[in-house]
């Protein structure tokens, strides 16, 4: 018993001695690197008292540790993911995030375990919605803290682009995230995928240009891109390729309990062999040329004429 607490005594004083011998190096960094270690800096939509989070966080705020406190919450974090503590994770991301409003990955974890883990978990379609919604404030603040990163930026678009199917806002941040130093040529190509999911050939055709002239160094970009001009030229108007992309965009959002984005009313369609666009089923004719006309549906036996 008396071992023991002098291996505890041990331990205590050596911890003591590490952290008594960390502050003047902490304060040589941040001396020499105020633009990451400022201790005055934090997340512009949130102040001291907004910390989310136990005392002891609040408390390591107002010294010169929020780094260290910021990173010791970050090991928190894998424990409570390993112990399957899934809902008590954002508080402590939040907590991170406002100690340390320009680490990246900490801003891109606490979004995605919102918009994707928590929305995948819950039972009930306004529960997803929340969790999807609360995602994307998360990374419009990420944004907002760190508005010359281009990966931060990009991680908003993907999450509106794959989670939440908002294909116009996907595209509105990849362009800027592609605007921004840093870019890289991936994010200029999901520009036009997500013209190509909403099926607006104006928008597709003004992207895949667009896309084109970036990065013309890039052998492999300019490839895949000249790849898909010519893909697009010669399917633009094929009824088969139409349905496909459809058929793609509206199968993704049902399966995250999205309503349908192309035919909210009714997933299911005509193709017109003439344009080749698709239009609602029940249509006397293509909604867009009007030069087709549909034969009428036929009745099914057993079922009264009206």
């Amino acid at each position: 018993m008396r071992r023991t607490r002098f291996t505890y005594s041990l331990v205590a004083l050596f911890a003591l001695g590490m952290l008594l011998v960390q502050v003047p190096l902490q304060n040589a960094v941040n001396s020499r690197r105020p633009e990451v270690f400022d201790p005055n800096r934090r997340d512009p939509n949130g102040s001291l008292a907004n910390i989310k989070g136990p005392t002891p966080v609040l408390i390591a705020a107002l010294g010169g540790f929020r780094t260290v406190a910021a990173d010791l919450l970050w090991l928190k974090v894998d424990q409570l993911w390993d112990g399957g503590a899934w809902y008590l994770i954002p508080s402590v991301l939040e907590s991170v995030v406002q100690l340390d409003p320009h680490f990246l990955l900490g801003w891109q974890v606490y979004g995605w375990h919102l918009a994707y883990n928590l929305n995948a978990e819950s039972l009930l379609e306004v529960d997803r919605r929340y969790w999807l919604d609360q995602g994307i404030q998360v990374l419009h603040r990420a944004v907002a803290t760190n508005p010359d990163s281009s990966e931060m930026t990009f991680e908003l678009a993907w999450t509106y682009f794959d989670r939440a199917h908002d294909m116009p806002k996907a595209a509105e941040y990849v362009y800027r995230a592609s605007e921004m130093p840093g870019a890289k040529p991936y994010m200029v190509r999901l520009r036009y995928r997500a013209y190509e999911h909403l099926m607006d050939f104006d928008k597709l055709w003004e992207a895949l240009s667009w896309a084109e002239g970036k990065f013309k160094e890039e052998r492999v970009h300019q490839k895949l891109v000249k790849r898909d001009i010519s893909w697009w030229k010669s399917h633009w108007n094929d009824p088969h390729e139409h349905r496909r992309q459809i058929v793609k965009e509206n199968s993704a959002r049902q399966q995250r309990t999205l309503p349908f984005a192309l035919f909210p009313d009714d997933p299911f369609w005509n193709v017109c062999p003439l344009c080749g666009m698709p239009t609602r089923k029940g249509e006397p004719e293509c909604s867009v040329c009007h030069n087709y006309k549909f034969a009428p549906e036929k009745v099914k036996q057993g079922d009264s004429k009206a």
